[in-house]
């Protein structure tokens, strides 16, 4: 408890979760030992405490959280304040302060904070955007996507019509020549059904807690943008990578096999 900075009077509390996760079995009494899953458990945590990209994925979902529980309407909140919260660990591990200000300016970049850095300590409030994204429960990936505004479509051919704007599943006739421009996009009941399934077979994978959560966003992701035929197709090929190779080979999971036929055949392979 002490090597792991925990309060002492949670140790039964710990021990217990250890005990029914079956990560750790009793030994001599006190003493308690790791098992094999445990041991599995403690290295996935201890590859993702140490992932660039993890942790500054979770630093630009934190802080802005962070910053609009602990400063009350309007105000601002000392950056400082934030190596002070349990929320500076990342998977058993600290955060420096070269990440958390890097994070800090990526997220005013993109206009999720406000920062004012002098004079005395930095300090931090959400702006519009970000109280929208806090408030969305989404991830800042899912939530920037969904506020990219739509792809416009554009044709313009001699003595033809013209489409200005969002044109899914169009179909146009145009012109003396009678030239048809065709812009089909995704059944929208075809990929919700794909989006279902998916969300279905996901705990099905054995993908480790890292995996699973990218998995997921994957899936939210292509429930937002799927309608577009490239992007789609793009995200659900995305997911299938993440899928153990073992899984489809042996063929023995009839739900992902199904799965994986079906999205094939509504993106086109």
């Amino acid at each position: 408890m002490r090597t792991a900075l925990l309060d002492p009077a949670e140790e039964q509390g710990v021990v217990s979760l250890l005990l029914e996760m079956r990560w750790a079995e009793r030994a001599v009494d006190p003493m308690i030992r790791l098992t094999w899953s445990g041991v599995t458990e403690a290295r996935e945590v201890r590859a993702r405490s140490q992932s660039r990209a993890g942790r500054d994925q979770y630093l630009h979902n934190v802080l802005p959280r962070w910053a609009y529980e602990s400063a009350r309407s309007g105000d601002w909140v000392s950056l400082q304040m934030f190596a002070a919260d349990e929320q500076w660990w990342y998977c058993g591990a600290e955060m420096t302060w070269r990440e958390v200000k890097a994070a800090v300016d990526y997220l005013e970049a993109k206009g999720i904070l406000h920062v004012q850095r002098a004079p005395g300590p930095t300090h931090i409030a959400p702006t519009a955007e970000g109280i929208d994204f806090v408030l969305s429960k989404e991830k800042l990936r899912i939530f920037m996507t969904n506020q990219r505004p739509p792809a416009q479509v554009s044709h313009s051919y001699h003595n033809s019509n013209v489409v200005n704007g969002d044109a899914p599943g169009s179909n146009l006739a145009t012109g003396g020549g009678n030239t048809q421009t065709v812009n089909q996009g995704i059944d929208a009941q075809g990929l919700a059904a794909l989006v279902a399934q998916l969300r279905e077979i996901a705990p099905n994978l054995g993908l480790s807690h890292q995996d699973a959560e990218d998995f997921n966003q994957e899936i939210d992701e292509l429930e937002q943008e799927g309608a577009d035929p490239e992007r789609g197709g793009r995200i659900f090929r995305r997911l299938l990578r993440m899928v153990p190779p073992e899984l489809v080979a042996a063929g023995t999971d009839q739900g992902l096999a199904a799965t994986i036929a079906f999205g094939t055949s509504l993106f086109g392979g």
